[in-house]
């Protein structure tokens, strides 16, 4: 039975041959997307009882090199996991959007540079651009995974 209450997701085994080798061979769970602060979205937080990292560090940024040599093992195939990470490319880039238009490159206090496109409208929409996309994420992850549960229960059954 599919868990709706989901708060975190296997994601995979990292190959023991990953070229982060300090995480090499970890399993890793990510975590559900939250909103902080009172204004933007928590989200990519993936690892586990001893590893605390980012999606876009360990998976996205590495995808060039082919998902074999990334995990050895994860519940999802080639094409989810495509899925997957082009969702968290557009996550990343709304949310870096909003953040210049809340406060700027992050570089210089000066105001006359910093607040040059200050737009609070601005980060409420792509704020609520990002949920959208951040809800559709979560959504096709857990249908992945209830899919592959139903399986599982059918050969199951079958046996």
């Amino acid at each position: 039975m599919a868990d709706v209450n989901r708060k975190k997701i296997y994601l995979g085994t990292l190959n023991n041959k990953f070229k982060k080798s300090t995480i090499a061979g970890d399993q890793l769970w990510l975590t559900k997307h939250t909103w902080d602060c009172e204004w933007y979205w928590a989200f990519g937080y993936i690892g586990n009882k001893n590893l605390h990292t980012h999606f876009d560090s360990v998976i996205l940024n590495n995808v060039g090199e082919g998902f074999n040599k990334i995990f050895s093992d994860t519940p999802f195939t080639e094409d989810q996991l495509y899925v997957i990470c082009d969702l968290f490319k557009q996550a990343y880039a709304l949310k870096e959007a909003a953040a210049v238009y809340k406060y700027g490159g992050h570089i210089t206090s000066n105001t006359e540079f910093s607040k040059l496109i200050e737009n609070p409208e601005m980060v409420t929409k792509l704020n609520a651009d990002l949920k959208i996309v951040l809800d559709r994420l979560w959504d096709f992850i857990e249908k992945c995974i209830d899919e592959l549960e139903k399986k599982a229960e059918l050969e199951e059954k079958q046996e």
